[in-house]
């Protein structure tokens, strides 16, 4: 597996919001504008401050990816709303997805980020995204119900760097 690279250039911002938003990374129905946000997100990661994304090949393919960025406030809080992370369906289970999220958790720290929150959701098919995030410590702090779309709620997640 190749290592987790930073993404610095247009067309792989590309290749990575296609990637997000393909049937490879997530089977879930989406909500009406939420597409739209993710697959735009790695492209506005290029030109903002303290928003940045990674990304892992495989014979030229994208396998994984996370983004995250500092929060409106510019307080050092750092979330992922518009910013995903995801393996490819035929990658998951290679420890790809904690590469890169311990690749985005330094990059907080380094930049003195004092946590990051993480919005989730309650549907099925997340449910080894929320075992995820709790076995890399993060709490769950919230739940909204139906908050992306009928019979599809919200869970957020917090890990604290302080």
């Amino acid at each position: 597996m190749q290592d987790v690279k930073i993404l610095s250039d247009k067309e792989t911002a590309i290749r990575i919001g296609d990637f997000l938003t393909g049937p490879n990374a997530f089977e879930q129905t989406w909500a009406p504008d939420e597409k739209e946000f993710v697959k735009n997100a790695p492209m506005q990661s290029l030109s903002r401050k303290n928003h940045r994304y990674w990304y892992v090949e495989h014979d030229g393919e994208i396998v994984g990816a996370i983004g995250v960025r500092e929060n409106k406030y510019g307080s050092g809080g750092f979330e992922m709303d518009e910013d995903y992370v995801a393996v490819h369906k035929n990658f998951r289970r290679n420890k790809i997805a904690s590469k890169l999220l311990q690749t985005a958790e330094g990059y907080v720290k380094e930049k003195g980020g004092r946590y990051i929150h993480v919005l989730t959701c309650d549907i099925e098919s997340y449910k080894p995204a929320r075992i995820f995030y709790e076995g890399n410590g993060y709490k769950k702090v919230a739940e909204i119900p139906g908050y992306y779309v009928k019979g599809e709620g919200r869970i957020d997640y917090f890990k604290s760097f302080d």
